[in-house]
């Protein structure tokens, strides 16, 4: 009997941990069962609020949250391929935060254009803008005005707003795949001083 196959058995699943293979599957996973989620949740949403719906333009909201929750689906999809096709490395852990900082960030913006867009028109042509008081909570320095002039402020806040969380996690993301060069780097660095030595 192979004494060295009996306490090495389970180096190829530590190995496959350090490589990252083994995490980036789960992870993979994970970002793919987020977006199958979501989707599921803005459909049953869309179902069970549109029977309530007092008109045409709310109605018209909730198709767009449908839309928007099959867009974040392809978000989350993307993500994961994005995962699966990152190299083994030493750095296994931060080129997924990476791309989890923008999924974050895509999703976000993509709620924020889906509200402003849809909320505009409510607070035009519906009677019923004031269900927006239950979204415009989750968007930051917005107030709700329902004259022409405050649902073009809103559209305006709405996409300058998405478009600085699309920057912001984008920077976040860039500078963490940075980190990882600049480790790179240094590693390289010490391998050829070892060298020259």
């Amino acid at each position: 009997m192979d004494t060295k196959n009996i306490f090495n058995f389970f180096y190829p699943i530590i190995d496959s941990l350090n490589k990252g293979s083994l995490i980036r599957k789960v992870m993979a996973f994970l970002f793919r069962l987020i977006g199958v989620v979501s989707f599921i949740g803005g459909i049953y949403f869309f179902f069970k609020t549109i029977s309530y719906a007092p008109d045409f333009w709310f109605v018209l909201l909730l198709f767009l949250f449908a839309a928007a929750s099959f867009i974040s689906l392809q978000i989350w999809f993307y993500r994961a391929k994005a995962i699966l096709n990152l190299e083994d490395s030493e750095f296994t852990v931060i080129p997924i935060f990476s791309n989890l900082f923008r999924a974050i960030g895509e999703n976000y913006a993509l709620f924020l254009i889906t509200v402003g867009i849809g909320g505009t028109l409510m607070l035009w042509f519906s009677n019923y803008g004031n269900y927006l008081w239950e979204f415009s909570r989750y968007i930051p320095f917005i107030e709700l005005d329902d004259s022409f002039i405050g649902g073009l402020i809103f559209l305006a806040l709405t996409i300058i707003i998405a478009f600085l969380v699309l920057l912001l996690t984008y920077f976040l993301a860039e500078n963490i795949l940075v980190l990882v060069q600049i480790a790179k780097n240094t590693g390289k660095i010490k391998k050829e001083e070892v060298i020259e030595d």
